[in-house]
């Protein structure tokens, strides 16, 4: 089986590719995965420079193994079997000897090389078949396999309803059902993956609901052993919600595209017409982040946002869900939600960092930022007077006007943290405890909110010199990491408009991480090494609604990231285990 399923993804024949994608009307729109090659020798090639870029003692390592895997195949099939761009189609409900019925095209005109290129060098003998196609001896000598000749392409495949589809296409066609949305990373890039989602949560829904039950199981368990029932409750609500999700998925494409500058991901997920999801879609406003080079270069996390106020609600939901779950809303809570929601479209930029205390900033535009302030105050005071696992707080305590900066009005928010809740929310665990109380310094977390009628700056630190330095840095445009290559890097690979970017620095994750671990292991010498790269490498992930029922989103990982993760990451969990 495994032999017989690798000859599938690995052969291909001589010649380059037609420019045309006519074989898209020749694949039954029923099949359940289509994975597309541009060449696997072209791959290797981008794939190894991407990995030198990004850690030459790992390339040193793994090339060689794929350079041999290389050879062998090439001695089997051919110089040109490495270069030619091929298609792979499968059916995943267990066919004849359990093996999901496939299919590849193989985008070449010569027939024979193809064949002769899968069966040992030699052509096999061919009959012809009523439906077009042809009969052959199966490459291994076990059975009877079948192929058809097309204008640009031809298909072999051991499953003869598969063949006999490709060779008499119907009215429905992969052609028919990619919208151009799907249809473009599908065609990009060094690798293509089509699913048809819809299909597969349907004729898999009792494994998939099986699966979600054995897992929450499994998460319960780990409530109990660990003592924190209310951050796997949280847990189980997420994983529970990306479950529930599934249903809502209709088609899925994928590219992945390597190069010696960066893994780039893009896809596009086509939910159903009828669903929320749709309808949320279609209400979508994706924005340019313009703001966001103007954040200060030394964070870790930048995150941009342009949703209406009810699915800006929503992710704030899921977050406050990460420290636990909130269970009912109480009447209080409900009308802070229902303040945010009035609000209409909200736009934010922002960035953050947590090392000794949290500190970020955020532009928010809306349209009544004082309104916005208000909302964010009654939901602070809403979590206070909870009876459940989000009430960590000991008191909040307002301040308004309590200084003006830069003509700015700063209002003053102190959340101050009870040791005792927090420990109770991390079950009792004193690593655990540790961890989220060296987010916080002081025991608190201050806000600081000021606004000029049109835009709202909220700065988070422990301190109001800390919040007038941010401030200052974003106003006067110093040290932005706007400037830094790093950044124009990965924001240039990015779409221009989104609904929701993020950039990570490589640096600032690893020095969080690094402070984290430090509290968590009570190690306060661990730290990270004075050699990683100080020149910011970031990696980036943007969502944009793709009407009428889509969303777009894409990953980048620049091949900078690799050193920092090399020099930087890598020694501090060496460091965790006593070695160099």
């Amino acid at each position: 089986m495994l032999a017989q399923l690798s000859m599938w993804v690995l052969a291909a024949t001589l010649g380059q590719a037609p420019t045309d994608t006519a074989w898209l009307k020749a694949v039954p729109a029923d099949v359940d995965v289509a994975i597309r090659s541009r060449g696997l020798e072209s791959t290797r090639d981008e794939f190894a420079a991407m990995l030198k870029a990004m850690s030459p003692a790992l390339a040193e390592q793994a090339l060689p193994a794929l350079d041999a895997a290389f050879a062998q195949f090439k001695e089997h099939y051919g110089e040109g079997a490495l270069r030619t761009p091929w298609v792979s189609l499968a059916k995943l409900n267990p066919g004849a000897g359990g093996i999901p019925p496939f299919a590849v095209l193989v985008l070449h005109d010569d027939y024979q090389a193809v064949l002769a290129s899968i069966s040992k060098g030699k052509a096999p003998e061919l009959k012809p078949q009523d439906g077009g196609y042809d009969s052959f001896p199966a490459p291994d000598g076990n059975g009877t396999w079948y192929a058809v000749k097309k204008t640009g392409f031809m298909a072999f495949s051991p499953d003869k309803d598969l063949i006999a589809a490709i060779a008499k296409p119907g009215e429905k066609t992969l052609d028919s059902v990619l919208t151009p949305a799907l249809r473009k990373p599908f065609l990009a890039g060094d690798v293509g993956l089509y699913v048809n989602a819809a299909a597969l949560v349907t004729r898999y829904a009792d494994q998939i609901e099986a699966g979600r039950q054995a897992f929450m199981g499994m998460l319960d368990q780990a409530g109990q052993q660990m003592g924190n029932a209310a951050s796997i409750d949280a847990a189980k609500t997420i994983y529970g919600g990306m479950f529930d999700a599934l249903k809502y998925a209709d088609r899925l494409t994928l590219d992945l595209d390597f190069s010696a500058d960066a893994f780039d991901l893009g896809g596009l997920l086509a939910v159903k017409a009828d669903s929320d999801l749709a309808k949320g879609i279609a209400a979508g406003r994706p924005g340019p982040a313009a703001d966001l080079g103007k954040l200060p270069a030394d964070a870790a996390i930048y995150a941009y946002m342009n949703l209406n106020a009810a699915s800006f609600s929503r992710m704030q939901g899921f977050a406050m869900s990460m420290l636990g779950p909130a269970g009912k809303k109480s009447p209080e809570m409900e009308k802070a939600t229902a303040q945010l929601k009035a609000l209409g479209r909200i736009e934010s930029v922002g960035s953050m960092t947590m090392g000794a205390g949290m500190k970020g900033l955020n532009q928010i535009t809306v349209s009544d930022p004082k309104a916005y302030i208000a909302a964010t105050l009654a939901t602070l005071t809403a979590m206070k007077n909870s009876e459940g696992p989000l009430n960590v707080y000991k008191e909040i305590k307002v301040e308004e006007n309590a200084e003006t900066y830069q003509g700015l009005k700063l209002t003053h928010v102190s959340a101050i943290l009870d040791p005792e809740k927090l420990e109770k929310l991390a079950g009792n665990n004193p690593a655990a405890a540790q961890s989220m109380k060296s987010m916080f310094a002081g025991n608190a977390i201050h806000y600081w909110f000021a606004t000029d009628g049109k835009r709202l700056y909220q700065m988070t630190t422990p301190t109001i010199d800390e919040a007038k330095a941010l401030l200052d840095a974003y106003l006067k445009g110093d040290a932005r990491i706007g400037t830094k290559p790093g950044f124009k890097a990965v924001r240039s690979r990015l779409p221009e408009t989104a609904s929701f970017l993020m950039l990570l620095s490589a640096q600032g994750m690893t020095k969080m991480i690094a402070t984290q671990l430090a509290a968590t292991l009570n190690k306060p010498d661990l730290k990270t090494p004075g050699d990683m790269p100080t020149e910011p490498a970031l990696l980036g992930f943007s969502l944009t609604p793709a009407p009428p029922a889509g969303f777009e989103f894409h990953l980048v990982l620049p091949s900078a990231v690799g050193p920092v993760i090399e020099k930087g990451l890598v020694p501090v969990f060496r460091g965790i285990q006593g070695g160099k």
